[in-house]
């Protein structure tokens, strides 16, 4: 099936709507706003040919619930900016005595089944919700 690539003003339209949801979402926290901006960053450049739009408008409706806090929605995006924070900030204190006690191998390996559980439940998610959360 051949989809129509979207214009270049869409996509925009697009990062900018769920860029300022995402801020509404988070409250503008400090460390927060950064992460979602690495997170928007990196999927849009990366997926810029898989752009859907009614996947986009379920996720803008999606972080609209999420603005009132103590919520499903609100609890499910904090705890995935809570997860791409940990796993994008490197833990240099930790590393350092992990690899002196030579178990720093084990700990990497780890963290990535971890991440990589938490990837295919939000993929599931995904799925079912119609949305594009990453």
């Amino acid at each position: 099936m051949a989809t129509a690539v979207p214009s270049k003003t869409a996509v925009l339209h697009a990062y900018r709507h769920l860029f300022r949801q995402g801020l509404k979402v988070i409250r503008y926290s400090t460390p927060g706003r950064y992460t979602l901006r690495t997170i928007m960053r990196r999927s849009f450049r990366s997926s810029s040919e898989q752009f859907d739009a009614p996947r986009i408008a379920n996720t803008l409706r999606f972080l609209e619930r999420a603005t009132a806090a103590a919520n499903m929605e609100h609890k499910i995006v904090k705890n995935i900016l809570i997860t791409r924070y940990w796993e994008t900030t490197p833990i240099g204190k930790d590393s350092r005595m992990l690899r002196s006690l030579r178990l720093f191998k084990e700990e990497v390996i780890l963290r990535q089944s971890a991440y990589e559980q938490f990837n295919l439940t939000l993929e599931r998610l995904n799925e079912s919700l119609g949305t594009c959360l990453r």
